[in-house]
């Protein structure tokens, strides 16, 4: 019986183990098909359509500068001795820019003078020729004013006598043929008295031939009077001409002018002991000579003049630009002075080389003392859009833009939720939110990310809302 008994308590003793290993392994079991389906089903992170305006942040880098720039100018042909700033120099106003060699200066001055006064002996000489030629002017001008009376007189007393011989032989012509018989009686005259039709004849050849000769003469006289005063007007009018001075005077009192404007420099240089000063503050642009150099006609500096207003200038690339427009406002800042304004407005916009655009923005009087590198930084919003997504949900497959949203359906497991594709169209987009339309609702539940790839109809698991 006590054999029994140990046989019966062995056996449920195995049985009891029996039912504890079934219930091990249905545990592990199923933790594993738990944690299988934790890693089989995608999970993702989902979120709603917005109501919003895009935003499009833009940063233009560049250089806060002066609006206009000056030129220092020194006479040219005298030598550096010494240079006291260079390039990107800050200077202050009277601080001097450099200084040149008093010899060359002593030089320069007395080369100078002398050309004043060889200017001032020729425009003298120039003056005396005029004078000269205005005085024979006149005296040319009173003779043929003089023959022009002597003629005018001597020949108006000959064409009258002239005349009046002239008209007296014409009287005695005519008053000889009224002596003379006409018509029938004329020609009984003629057969009684022929021998004094001959005389008479020949008398009257002569009267006509003697007036013929007189009209000749006083004609050919006439005429030869009209041309000799015609060219005694002539001469007057030739005499009378007044004389042009010539320009070359005006020149050469210019040419006095602008050596005596550069002698005056030349003295101020001298009284400053050859040293130039900056006439402002500001800061060196450009450096055009060196320690025993020559100057020229061009600048020995370009500055900055720091008293004139100050202004932003900076480029962007022209696929960029369509997002700046003058009047904008932003921020501007000088990392490295510390300096941040705000409402700073572009002002203008232009086109610039190299598919750049040029922006510039005038800055408040007051508001820098300095140049240097900046950052022009704003942010431009498009139109409200109704639907926006996360720029992250949008993907672009071969028949469009679509997004992924979550659906829900009834299974004999329970509710489940699976991934479905949505087309869109784009209208526009940023770096993180994209405007589409189509159909999308507001309950919409659209996956943002995802811990692996979803295909439409996928059980997905939402970790995060």
């Amino acid at each position: 019986m006590h054999v029994i008994k140990n046989i019966k308590g062995i056996m449920h003793h195995k049985k009891t183990n029996a039912i504890g290993v079934f219930l091990m392994a249905m545990m592990i079991m199923t933790v594993l098909s738990r944690f299988a389906d934790s890693v089989m089903i995608p999970r993702v992170t989902v979120c709603s359509v917005q109501d919003m305006k895009l935003e499009y942040p833009v940063e233009i880098e560049g250089r806060i500068k002066t609006e206009g720039e000056q030129a220092v100018y020194c006479i040219e042909n005298l030598r550096i001795a010494h240079v006291f700033a260079e390039k990107n120099d800050l200077v202050k106003k009277k601080d001097p820019l450099f200084s040149v060699d008093m010899e060359d200066l002593e030089i320069k001055i007395a080369q100078m003078e002398q050309e004043v006064r060889a200017c001032e002996i020729g425009i003298a000489e120039i003056e005396n020729t005029y004078q000269e030629q205005v005085k024979q002017q006149e005296r040319n001008l009173n003779r043929a004013k003089e023959d022009y009376a002597d003629i005018l007189n001597a020949t108006q007393q000959e064409l009258d006598l002239l005349y009046r011989q002239m008209e007296e032989a014409r009287i005695e012509l005519e008053q000889y043929s009224a002596l003379q018989p006409q018509g029938a009686y004329l020609e009984d005259a003629a057969k009684n008295e022929e021998q004094k039709e001959q005389t008479d004849t020949q008398r009257r050849e002569e009267l006509e031939q003697k007036y013929e000769e007189k009209q000749r003469l006083y004609q050919e006289t006439a005429a030869s009077r009209e041309e000799a005063l015609k060219n005694a007007v002539r001469q007057m009018e030739d005499a009378g001409t007044s004389i042009t001075k010539s320009s070359s005077a005006a020149l050469q009192q210019m040419e006095q002018e602008k050596i005596e404007t550069s002698l005056q420099q030349l003295y101020h240089l001298r009284e400053e002991n050859g040293y130039v000063c900056s006439a402002f503050e500001g800061r060196i642009l450009e450096c055009g000579i060196s320690t025993g150099s020559i100057t020229s006609l061009d600048p020995v500096f370009v500055m900055e003049d720091f008293s004139q207003p100050f202004q932003f200038e900076g480029f962007i690339e022209e696929s960029a630009s369509i997002h700046v427009a003058e009047g904008m406002e932003g921020v501007l800042e000088m990392e490295r002075e510390g300096v941040i304004l705000e409402g700073v407005k572009i002002s203008r916009v232009t086109e610039a080389e190299e598919g750049s655009c040029r922006v510039i923005a005038k800055l408040a009087a007051e508001s820098v003392k300095k140049t240097g590198n900046a950052v022009l930084s704003f942010t431009r919003e498009s139109k409200r859009y109704a639907n926006c997504i996360p720029r992250s949900s949008l993907y672009n497959g071969s028949f469009g833009y679509y997004f992924i949203k979550v659906t829900e359906e009834d299974t004999v497991l329970g509710r489940q939720l699976r991934a479905e594709y949505v087309s869109v169209n784009l209208i526009e987009c940023n770096d993180e939110f994209a405007a589409v339309y189509g159909n999308v609702s507001e309950h919409d539940k659209i996956v943002v990310r995802a811990s692996k790839g979803i295909k439409e109809g996928d059980r997905i698991r939402i970790t995060e809302e």
